[in-house]
């Protein structure tokens, strides 16, 4: 039997509380996989993992956490060989824009305090996931749908069913377009990985590994053991966001040669939204 832990990051008070329940994601998938022979196990995790006797986060964590965001997502452009056209360097100027006002106007501590919160529930759920000894781990943020859930399920059953050439991990978040992310000339189609579910849809491999948030990725199990070690060893300061903190984990492995060409797979257009993305835009 293929195995199956679907962990969800959520909180006490979350506008997305629906995903903690029978209604939400996780536990439509857990039904519908189910029926179809697929053992899963679902945690919902809304603890408040950061501890208040670790150190206090103070104003120049805060400013140090912003830096670090900035230059993280510079070095994420260069490793991904991005072309960094006006639309790119125009982006970038905005950004430290924003960044200079923030020297004025400093943000709270809170503001670090939730990525903390954020990373560590993540953490959490990948260990349990690792824990679980099944063969994929499914770590979906709160703010996750589908649409169509028929289709999300049976194509996720069609990934949990690969033989032979297997991904490292698959982005199954519609959170950006590729063009926004600016991957589009690392993607080729998967031979013969058609999305097995109701809609259309690619099933595509990058030649180096890309994200499209933390919202909702796919793990092979062994893998996230080998990708959790990776991030244990990265320094806890500065506390960045656990999207770029999965980056910097991701461009050590593949400078190392513990995730290959090709290891990283995405569905496009993908069967999961970020709700909250959508509210922003």
């Amino acid at each position: 039997m293929t195995t199956l832990f679907i962990g969800v990051v959520s909180h006490e008070g979350s506008r997305f509380a629906v995903s903690q329940g029978p209604e939400g994601l996780a536990r439509q998938l857990e039904s519908r996989l189910g029926d179809e022979g697929v053992g899963v196990t679902v945690k919902v995790n809304t603890a408040d993992l950061h501890d208040t006797g670790m150190e206090p986060v103070n104003s120049s964590m805060v400013q140090a956490c912003l830096t670090a965001q900035l230059h993280l997502d510079r070095e994420w452009a260069v490793f991904l060989g991005r072309r960094r056209d006006l639309r790119w360097w125009g982006g970038q100027v905005l950004r430290w824009m924003r960044r200079v006002e923030q020297t004025v106007r400093r943000p709270r501590p809170q503001v670090v305090e939730r990525l903390l919160n954020i990373e560590l529930s993540h953490l959490d759920l990948m260990r349990e996931g690792i824990r679980s000894k099944s063969e994929w781990v499914l770590i979906l943020e709160d703010d996750a749908a589908a649409i169509n859930v028929t289709d999300c399920s049976q194509g996720l059953r069609g990934l949990l069913a690969l033989e032979g050439d297997q991904p490292a991990y698959v982005n199954v978040s519609a959170s950006f377009a590729n063009d926004e992310l600016g991957i589009g000339h690392l993607l080729t189609p998967v031979g013969g990985g058609a999305w097995a579910g109701t809609l259309t849809r690619a099933v595509l491999r990058a030649e180096r590994p890309v994200t499209n948030t933390v919202c909702a990725i796919l793990y092979r199990g062994s893998f996230l053991s080998s990708l959790v070690s990776a991030m244990d060893a990265l320094p806890m300061q500065p506390v960045v966001p656990i999207d770029w903190k999965l980056n910097l984990a991701l461009m050590r492995m593949f400078d190392e040669g513990a995730i290959r060409a090709g290891d990283c797979w995405l569905v496009d257009p993908a069967p999961i939204d970020q709700l909250s993305m959508r509210t922003l835009r």
